[in-house]
């Protein structure tokens, strides 16, 4: 009988370790699975497995999230083709929740792949190892979700007590084993601070005061090594440390406080004299709401992907002001727009962009990625974002570096510090920017509404061809193109009318829906 060759398995070692507590040892626990993993591999040697040299390894990365790099890595690799097997030491390293298991088991399924744990014997191909997986990862994830009642449960209890629960210390203040201790070269800056509020009367006076003299944050190491500070403080840091009760020798827990077990920086009089200021200033700009909202939001920030500005225009109708965002081709070619959309109505453009961003910024992705909270440990934190996030409101505006409009998303460019800013100063929450910027999509369609006003949409259809629209429709548009350009080139809306026997509002409202007829068409 002829020899036949054994086929080649390649088998991807995952590894993953929750924290990352002992990984600086010269053999940790991601080894310790390695080894044991390979001890495995090489005893099915003779059915052709083999080992990938390439490592996945996530240390310091929960199971109860997909967003782990080694993980994201080998994922790319199976779709590639390069895995053939899966071997991980505990079904639980791979994952332990059940919704990210069917995920991954339906990627398994799509590329032939099969995954083996060295400690629990069951096969991923029959229905008898599927349920086995289901009931321990139902464990697995019961045992997660316990722990993590356990911290929130800890860390409630601890800041009752006046304990500080870590995070990114207070200008003046410093953390030595685990307590929030005074930091004498930092404590006269912060005392000044509040001190010159209070004469100054407001952080926007006081943050020109100090940029004057050129004052800037301390620099500080995180704990990888990166640089943070030594930038002008902006005006929501500011506000957010004079709101900071921590100075007050208070702990925040939700909407409780507490008092605390560290020193207090600023005394009580002068604190409760700079909350009474801050209540008054916050009392008189509520007065102010209605003339703040009739701004453009978005004023020199949109753009056409070929980067030619959108303006501010207005129309009136009666009694009645609309606001648009024009295409500055638009206006100065007086021709068809190239860009996506040659016109905005700009309350909902604000609007629609205000929504998207308060569903982008509370993924995973930019809790835990962009501000560096913990899965376990911030979740109270990530969930008290998410469910009031729309009390940063208009304020996510001055987030925005820029706003593409493309035919179908809307791609605006977040600055993370700023956005990190206005959650401490409008949720009172210390979170620490892990990034400069980031770009998120928020999708659209244009609708037509009622008299012809376009409408954007988060999903939905498109607008209309040239070709489908109805007759008089049709005869409308090309009127309009018509008429809009002979009062661009000098006649009167007047002389129009007269000499097509219509009425001047008449005349105006077939060029208004011309417009908006082309840009839904052009968006396409």
């Amino acid at each position: 009988m002829p020899y036949e060759k054994t086929k080649t398995i390649n088998c991807a070692i995952y590894t993953r370790k929750s924290t990352d507590e002992g990984l600086e040892m010269d053999f940790n626990t991601l080894d310790a699975q390695r080894e044991a993993c390979e001890a495995y591999i090489a005893s099915q040697r003779g059915e052709g497995w083999r080992a990938l040299k390439q490592k996945y390894d996530d240390g310091g990365f929960s199971g109860g999230s997909m967003e782990r790099p080694a993980l994201k890595r080998l994922m790319q690799d199976i779709k590639a083709g390069h895995v053939d097997i899966v071997v991980v030491y505990k079904i639980d390293r791979l994952t332990r929740s059940l919704m990210d298991f069917a995920k991954l088991v339906d990627v398994f399924d799509a590329h032939n792949v099969t995954f083996v744990s060295v400690t629990q014997s069951f096969n991923t191909t029959t229905s008898m190892g599927r349920l086995t997986l289901n009931v321990l990862l139902s464990f697995a994830q019961f045992e997660r979700e316990v722990s993590a009642e356990r911290i929130r449960d800890k860390i409630a209890a601890s800041k009752k007590k006046g304990m500080g629960m870590g995070g990114v210390p207070p200008l003046g203040y410093k953390v030595e084993n685990r307590q929030l201790l005074l930091d004498p070269p930092n404590m006269p800056l912060a005392q000044r601070i509040f001190k010159d509020y209070l004469k100054l009367g407001n952080v926007v006076d006081l943050k020109e005061t100090l940029d004057k003299e050129g004052i800037t944050s301390p620099i500080r190491l995180t704990a990888k090594g990166n640089a943070r500070g030594g930038k002008p403080f902006s005006r929501g840091a500011l506000h957010h440390m004079l709101r900071n009760p921590i100075y007050n020798g208070k702990i925040r827990h939700k909407d409780e406080t507490y008092d605390g077990q560290h020193t207090a920086l600023i005394e009580d009089d002068l604190w409760q004299a700079v909350q009474n200021k801050l209540d008054s200033q916050a009392a008189f700009r509520q007065g102010e709401v209605k003339k703040v909202k009739s701004k453009a939001l978005l004023k020199g920030l949109i753009y056409t992907p070929e980067g030619i500005l959108y303006t501010q225009t207005r129309t009136k109708k009666g009694k009645t002001s609309y606001r648009y965002y024009t295409s500055q081709e638009l206006i100065n070619k007086r021709g068809h727009p190239s860009a996506a959309l040659g016109r905005l109505p700009a309350h909902e453009v604000e609007q629609h962009l205000l929504k998207g961003l308060y569903k982008e910024l509370t993924k995973d992705e930019a809790l835990y990625s962009w501000l560096g909270l913990d899965p376990v440990m911030d979740s109270d934190t990530a969930k008290h974002i998410r469910k009031h996030i729309e009390v940063l409101g208009e304020g996510l505006a001055k987030c925005l570096k820029r706003v593409e409009v493309h035919s179908k998303k809307l791609v605006a460019t977040v600055s993370i510090a700023s956005y990190a800013q206005l959650i401490g100063q409008k949720l009172n929450i210390n979170v620490e920017a892990m990034a400069e910027e980031a770009q998120v999509n928020i999708s659209y369609y244009v609708r037509r509404a009622y008299k012809g006003t376009v409408v954007i949409k988060p999903t939905g259809k498109t607008a209309q061809t040239l070709d489908s629209l109805p007759q008089v429709q049709l005869q409308n548009l090309v009127r309009g193109i018509v008429w809009r350009d002979e009062h661009f080139a000098g006649m009167t809306i007047k002389a129009i009318a007269e000499r097509e026997g219509i009425s001047e509002a008449g005349i105006r409202k077939i060029i208004m829906q011309s417009f908006d007829q082309l840009a839904s068409i052009y968006s396409q």
